[in-house]
């Protein structure tokens, strides 16, 4: 079952991807602001996961708190927040999961890896099922996405 909604969870960010390049690219090409991008990214993945069985949860953006508390981690002490969560709110029980951005421009990562390590790992805190660490390149074939799970990179 946990390698069935992975793999659904792929085919729904593999699917918002290809829509987001589709009706977005001049936002890509244009070196338009990450923020931007991912804000569009979110509106074609919800989309997806309205008909999936995730459509009860939670698509946030840029979310920084855990309960009534900053999203603190190991490596992020003073606090961090993801560009991009599927989620229940006001619980970590049901966290799925979470996606960082960067863009060909800007495309050093190694923070966000951090970051979705700490996120996923299954002993800590957030305990999130899936990360994603996604590179945007001028074109849809040339994006890179590593994925992250229980603290693990998967390249």
């Amino acid at each position: 079952k946990a390698e069935v909604a992975m793999s659904e969870w792929l085919n729904c960010v593999d699917d918002a991807l290809n829509k987001l390049y589709a009706e977005q690219v001049y936002l890509i090409t244009n070196e338009v602001h990450e923020r931007s991008i991912v804000f569009w990214f979110g509106v074609y993945l919800n989309d997806e996961l309205k008909n999936s069985e995730y459509k009860n949860f939670n698509l946030d953006f840029e979310y920084n708190k855990n309960h009534s508390n900053p999203k603190k981690t190991t490596n992020f002490p003073k606090g961090t927040y993801p560009d991009l969560i599927l989620h229940k709110r006001g619980s970590n029980k049901d966290n799925i999961l979470m996606i960082e951005f960067k863009t060909w421009w800007d495309d050093d990562n190694v923070k966000d890896i951090n970051k979705l390590k700490d996120f996923t790992n299954q002993d800590g805190k957030y305990r999130y099922k899936i990360g994603y660490s996604i590179i945007l390149n001028k074109s849809r074939k040339d994006c890179k996405i590593t994925k992250v799970i229980n603290g693990e990179v998967y390249e």
